[in-house]
């Protein structure tokens, strides 16, 4: 669920209509955000301190942030610690120039929301580059992405979440043959396939996207899964996904099409050929 949260708050940047209350969103009350001495920026404390920092900061500027890896570790029931490497990349009047950066994130669980909310950013400057400025449209499309298999993997307790992320002629084609468009078919679905198992993970390969000019994203991706079934049991499979997603504005892109292909079948397996399959398909 990190990944969704790193994944929006690069968007924001990243975007020329920024949203500042959605940005607010996955902060806390008390957030503290450390800059490198050289960037020129004070500290924030505080969220709202925080926001107020970034009005008119980067008017004009094009922003860019590939992810190069990302650890996280569990620092207690409800905490996390993440440390995240990337390239950033920054054309426009106030400057041009590359640099690889780290961030230190700290994250707090409110067990009342699903995705956990940052507490701490801490940046450093490892590196000055020399790149040219490659525009990073995919990271609201990979925010959508880890967020919705994180509704499945950590399910919520209906399956009222996925509204916001349906666009209203969405159409969901299955590996079964069925096509849903109703939320209440999807809701349907969604309640089916999460109570089917204790313990399930995904893991993303050849994510490829096209942004189209009207907004729409196209992707196309394979999901390596992993999980336990109920009567403990561990299986594996391997499914090719096609979607396609609006921009409306809105905290998420929308699904507005959804086509599921099976490569390998949910097939048993044992807890070691699982962590196999595990790795073999690691990005």
């Amino acid at each position: 669920m990190a990944l969704a949260v790193l994944y929006r708050w690069y968007s924001f940047y990243e975007t020329d209509d920024k949203d500042f209350d959605h940005q607010g969103e996955l902060l806390t009350d008390d957030f503290v955000m450390v800059r490198p001495r050289e960037a020129g920026m004070p500290d924030s404390s505080g969220r709202h301190a925080y926001l107020e920092s970034l009005r008119g900061a980067y008017a004009g500027q094009s922003n860019a942030h590939h992810l190069r890896g990302i650890e996280v570790s569990s620092t207690g029931e409800r905490t996390a610690t993440a440390t995240v490497n990337y390239d950033f990349q920054t054309h426009g009047p106030q400057l041009n120039g590359a640099a690889l950066l780290r961030y230190d994130l700290e994250l707090v669980q409110d067990p009342a929301e699903h995705l956990p909310r940052l507490t701490r950013v801490a940046e450093q400057i490892l590196a000055r580059q020399e790149a040219p400025f490659q525009a990073a449209y995919t990271n609201r499309a990979r925010a959508f992405v880890h967020y919705w298999l994180s509704l499945l993997e950590q399910p919520a307790t209906d399956a009222e979440p996925l509204r916001e992320l349906l666009a209203d002629d969405v159409s969901m084609h299955l590996s079964d043959g069925r096509t849903l468009s109703a939320f209440g078919e999807i809701a349907a679905w969604y309640t089916t396939t999460v109570n089917q198992v204790d313990i399930s993970t995904h893991r993303i390969s050849d994510f490829k996207i096209t942004a189209e000019p009207g907004g729409d994203y196209h992707l196309t991706m394979d999901f390596a899964w992993q999980g336990v079934t109920r009567a403990g049991q561990p299986m594996t499979a391997r499914t090719h996904h096609q979607w396609t997603l609006q921009e409306t504005g809105e905290w998420y892109l929308r699904l507005l099409d959804f086509k599921v292909t099976t490569i390998e079948p949910f097939t048993e397996t044992t807890a070691e050929q699982a962590l196999t399959h595990h790795l073999d398909t690691s990005p």
